[in-house]
């Protein structure tokens, strides 16, 4: 994999209530953009998944991660054919407001205290 580049899923292409289906277990992978202060780089999740008729990448964030565990499990092998609901939400970023992606899966009520194991 070339870092960087790709097919990702971006916000602007999608629409609210889209369906995605996971296509594989995915992959930590290292950020070549981003570092800690400590100079160590950042790790993305990232996993492929049908949208639309098209498999993309996403990079799954922690609030994203904790929705489909909390569905799912832990055991990522086990999320390959099974779906979430796109929901575009509006949230703060360096004082800005921007569009993101929300994963919402049947049953499962996202509060903030939940913990993801990775």
């Amino acid at each position: 994999m070339i870092l960087g580049s790709g097919n990702f899923v971006k916000t602007a292409e999608v629409n609210d209530r889209d369906m995605l289906t996971f296509k594989d277990s995915g992959d930590w992978v290292e950020n070549t953009m981003y570092k800690y202060p400590d100079g160590n780089p950042k790790v993305d999740f990232i996993i492929k998944v049908e949208i639309n008729g098209d498999t993309k990448s996403m990079r799954l964030n922690k609030t994203n991660r904790e929705i489909v565990i909390a569905a799912y499990g832990n055991d990522t092998a086990k999320w390959v054919g099974k779906s979430a609901t796109i929901t575009k939400e509006k949230v703060l970023v360096a004082g800005k407001k921007h569009d993101c992606i929300l994963l919402e899966i049947d049953g499962v009520v996202h509060t903030s205290e939940e913990e993801a194991p990775f």
